[in-house]
């Protein structure tokens, strides 16, 4: 299971030590195989041992695990392949170790390279090619199988150095602490030629395991100390024995073939059984009451059953923390983005698809996606509130001292500030002078209205062209977002798609512009069909004018309301008014009228709001495109007011309009209202002035921005994009697969996330099959 060391805290045995500690030796009798060891191939990457008890012949089988690269860093996928053939003979174990190991250590060449490679040009390669790591982390790992073995998995670390560049110290110290962390029983080398306080080993050991509990003390070289070493051997008995340098599991002493027994190449039962007999006549180990602390038997015994102990603990949480790294594991590749299963033209049709229902659920403000036509309605609403403050200011007092001896209110509903000066009957009637021409007495000449018209629509423009980018703003940023959604996983398609999208936004931006253009132009001269509401709507500002006028209004500020607009609400923002009230809608305008001397001069009108680079931002990108309309003539006096003598002032009448409307009725008046006892005051000498100010503007603008922008943009996204990937060209099907390739980042999470799986199945299998 130590494939998934990785992924879980596995229980595992590491063996540590110094150079020339011996440690090779304690692997040596451990496994039963001879190990590399002359100068330039000692252990340079950690190397796996796993025995297994099997009735069969002797088999030896080596394979690399590669979990880092180059750089020390975690591979996503560890991927464990064999090298070279299973061996039968124990001789040829120390050759292929060799090779395994340059293999290992030379990653630019493939394993296979060095399979059969001879000594003396392993040799060479190991010397002479500078990309040789001295150290790696990947793992030689080495299956044992056969009888008289018993089942056991442990590490061999390579020996911690003390005589070499900093930087390498730290690379092996480092390598060597990152194994014997967590569930790991660490198993120390340490050489009885030197003394106990001067061993690296211990000292890291002692890092990750204060207390001891996990490090077992396995004293090598026992016959190197000399006849005359009596105080040494006093000292290191006092360890084994548990007077000196406590641990939870104690100290274990072994005795190795030397150099002269390895070239004999004595068999592994003749290397213990000159262990036995060593400690049997070798004082103080013969007189040792911990006779069961003595040879490599009874360190294997021990270890074995210590391993089995920890893993039988561990079992439990072992197998729950594997079945919650599943479902963290599954949970994340849920959230990767399906492998592409249908041929890449129908599986582009059905991205392209996706999109469009999205972008359509928020175009129509489906369940969940009232998003956009929200915003659209603030902006609506705000452009709506634009207009109506541009209303002519008509207060129906011959002037501004006549006003202020009357209490004048023209709008019953909820008052709204203006821009524009208060415009007095004096000045009415000023303009109306200056207008008439042939016409007859009474007759309101029809270019005093248009005037009029143009004169308050200076601001237009500026509020359609605000009202337009506020609706674009949150159009673009939904298409955004819908965009990554559907494409994210392919980065060079995500890329093309939104190009395409930002060349859709421009041109329903400019078609929609030349529609704005057209209403706004249309609005310069007075014309309407709907001549009943019309008649309607000047026949009850006429009356409440008139009332003015007689004195019958009762409220605070002649210059509260326009005239021509009701309250304010956000359900008038909608963008499918009535059709009642697009007929005559406010529109933006930017052309002033300019009063010079008397005579008219009205500003050139643009042909088209999109016809030149001057008035459509030509460098319009993903981002919101400003500036479509052009700038409005400054403001300017219509007309030059002239000093006149006040009139005097008016008495307010204290008549009921309830009593009067009664009293109506009861002659057979039925169905009036308050507005029509206007009408029956005489006649003003201002009722000309009086009608003009009853015209009305309705507001379209915001259902052509919806309609032929938002809902533009989004009838169209389908074929324009099938027009723009090229769907039904030659080479469609080589260039969707290329476009629909994962990107990099994603392709090596999803390798990282499946082989994390696989490792996490396979490991929960083994410890089902361990409980059992």
């Amino acid at each position: 299971m130590t494939f998934a060391q990785t992924d879980l805290d596995l229980p595992r045995i590491a063996i540590i030590g110094n150079q020339s500690s011996g440690k090779s030796s304690v692997v040596e009798a451990i496994s039963g195989i001879q190990v590399p060891r002359d100068a330039g191939t000692c252990t340079r990457c950690p190397m796996e041992c796993r025995l297994v008890s099997s009735p069969g012949s002797w088999t030896c089988r080596l394979s690399i695990r590669w979990e880092f690269d180059d750089e020390g860093k975690p591979l996503g996928k560890v991927e464990e392949s064999s090298f070279g053939m299973p061996i039968t003979n124990k001789d040829d174990v120390e050759l292929a170790l060799r090779r395994a190991q340059a293999a290992v250590l030379n990653p630019e060449f493939p394993p296979s390279f060095f399979v059969s490679i001879s000594e003396p040009d392993l040799a060479a390669v190991m010397l002479n090619n500078e990309k040789t790591l001295r150290f790696s982390r990947n793992v030689l790992c080495v299956d044992i199988s056969g009888p008289d073995l018993t089942d056991l998995a442990f590490v061999d670390l390579p020996g911690i150095i003390q005589n070499a560049p900093r930087k390498m110290v730290t690379l092996v110290e480092d390598l060597v602490l990152s194994h014997i962390q967590g569930n790991c029983l660490i198993l120390v080398a340490l050489p009885m030629t030197d003394d106990i306080e001067n061993q690296k080993a211990l000292r890291l050991a002692r890092q990750v395991d204060a207390e001891g509990q996990r490090t077992i003390g396995v004293m090598t070289k026992p016959d190197l100390l000399s006849a005359g070493s009596t105080k040494s051997r006093e000292i290191w008995l006092d360890v084994m024995e548990g007077r000196r340098h406590q641990l939870t599991h104690g100290y274990y002493c072994t005795r190795q073939p030397d150099d002269a027994d390895r070239t004999r190449k004595i068999t592994a039962a003749r290397a213990r059984e000159a262990e036995t007999e060593f400690f049997s006549k070798t004082s103080p180990w013969s007189t040792t009451a911990e006779q069961r602390r003595l040879g490599t038997r009874n360190l294997v015994a021990t270890l074995s059953k210590l391993l089995v102990e920890i893993i039988d603990r561990s079992l439990p949480k072992l197998l729950s923390e594997t079945i919650s790294q599943l479902e963290v594991c599954d949970k994340r590749i849920s959230t990767l983005p399906p492998v592409v299963q249908l041929d890449p033209i129908s599986h582009m049709s059905n991205l392209v698809t996706s999109l469009m229902v999205e972008v359509n659920k928020h175009v129509q403000g489906g369940p969940g996606a009232e998003r956009l036509i929200h915003d659209n309605r603030i902006a609506f609403a705000s452009f709506k509130q634009a207009i109506r403050r541009t209303a002519p200011n008509f207060v129906p007092a011959l002037n501004a001292h006549e006003a202020a001896q009357m209490s004048i209110s023209m709008n019953e509903d909820e008052p709204i500030s203006l821009i524009g000066e208060p415009f007095y009957l004096q000045d009415m009637k000023a303009h109306l002078q200056k207008s008439i021409t042939r016409e007859l007495p009474g007759k309101v000449p029809f270019e005093a209205n248009v005037i009029l018209i143009k004169a308050f629509q200076t601001s237009w423009a500026r509020s359609t062209q605000k009202c337009f980018d506020q609706v674009q703003e949150a159009l673009l940023k939904i298409l955004r977002e819908c965009v990554q959604t559907t494409f994210n996983s392919y980065e060079a398609l995500h890329a093309h798609v939104k190009g395409f999208i930002s060349e859709s936004v421009k041109r329903h931006r400019e078609s929609c512009f030349n529609h704005l253009a057209v209403i706004l132009e249309t609005q310069q001269s007075p014309f309407t069909l709907n001549t009943h509401y019309l008649q309607a709507s000047q026949d009850k500002w006429l009356g409440r004018y008139k009332d003015a006028r007689a004195g019958r209004s009762t409220a605070t500020n002649a210059s509260s309301s326009p005239f021509a607009f009701g309250a304010l609400s956000a359900a008038s923002a909608d963008p499918k008014p009535s059709l009642e009230s697009r007929l005559t809608a406010e529109k933006k305008g930017g052309w002033v009228p300019v009063q010079t001397d008397g005579e008219r001069k009205i500003a050139a009108l643009p042909k088209s709001a999109s016809s030149s680079s001057s008035t459509v931002n030509e460098n319009f990108k993903w981002a919101e495109g400003k500036g479509a309309f052009p700038k409005p003539v400054a403001e300017s006096s219509l007309f030059k007011r002239e000093e006149t003598t006040p009139s005097p002032a008016l008495t307010p009448s204290k008549g009921d309009d309830n009593v009067l409307l009664a009293m109506l009725a009861a002659r057979g008046f039925h169905g009036l209202t308050v507005e029509d006892l206007g009408r029956l005051n005489p006649s003003d000498e201002y009722e000309m002035e009086l009608k003009i100010m009853a015209e009305k503007i309705i507001d379209i603008v915001p259902e052509v921005i919806d309609l032929t922008f938002v809902k533009a943009v989004a009838k169209d996204l389908q074929p324009y994009l099938y027009k723009k990937l090229g769907f039904g060209t030659t080479d469609v099907n080589a260039r969707f697969t290329k476009f629909l390739a994962e990107d990099s980042q994603m392709a090596a999470r999803r390798e990282t996330l499946m082989s994390q799986k696989t490792r996490l199945e396979r490991v929960k299998q083994e410890l089902f099959d361990f409980g059992l």
